[in-house]
C-alpha cells in the first residue's frame, strides 16, 4: 500500500444501524480510509464491474458483506465474486449477526477469507474495526487488483 493508494473498503449491508456503527468507528479510527457502502450484493457487483478504468479505481482492498440482504445476499455475492477472474483475489469477510455453524461452514466452503459476528455495542464495533484495519491494512500484503474480462 502506498501513500498514493489509500486503503479502500467496501461494506455491503442493508441494516442502517450497522452501517452507521461501522462508518462512525472507521471515521473515528482512520478517517483516511476510502469507505464505500452499498445495500446489497447486486449493487456491489455493479460497482465492482463497471467500466475497465473506473473499476480499477474503485476496487476495494477489502470487502465486508452481510449474509441476509435483498436482491443478492452475501453467500450469492461471495460465489459470484470468487468465480470472477479479477474479483477473486479481493479478500471478502462475512460480517453477520448469525453465529450459526451452518452459516459459518457455508461461508468458508464459498472461500470467504474470514467470518465475523457483528457486535451489538458501538465500543465492540470500534474494536472490531480497529483490529480489521491493523491486520488487513497494516500486517498482510495484498495483491494488486488488475481488471481483466471474464
Amino acid at each position: 500500500m502506498t501513500k498514493a493508494s489509500p486503503f479502500r473498503l467496501l461494506l455491503i449491508d442493508d441494516d442502517p444501524a450497522d452501517v452507521l456503527f461501522f462508518r462512525e468507528a472507521l471515521e473515528d479510527i482512520s478517517p483516511e480510509v476510502e469507505f464505500h457502502h452499498v445495500a446489497d450484493g447486486q449493487q456491489a457487483l455493479n460497482l465492482l464491474l463497471q467500466g475497465v478504468e473506473s473499476a480499477r479505481k474503485s476496487h476495494p482492498h477489502l470487502i465486508l458483506v452481510d449474509i441476509n440482504m435483498p436482491v443478492l445476499g452475501g453467500h450469492a455475492f461471495l460465489q459470484q465474486t470468487k468465480a470472477h477472474p479479477t474479483l477473486r483475489s479481493i479478500p471478502v469477510l462475512m460480517l453477520s449477526t448469525s453465529d450459526q455453524a451452518d452459516d459459518i461452514q457455508r461461508a468458508y466452503q464459498g472461500q470467504v477469507n474470514g467470518y465475523l459476528v457483528k457486535p451489538s455495542q458501538y465500543s465492540e464495533y470500534r474494536q472490531l474495526v480497529l483490529t480489521l484495519l491493523e491486520y488487513w491494512r497494516g500486517t498482510v500484503r495484498l495483491p494488486p487488483v488488475e481488471y481483466t474480462t471474464p
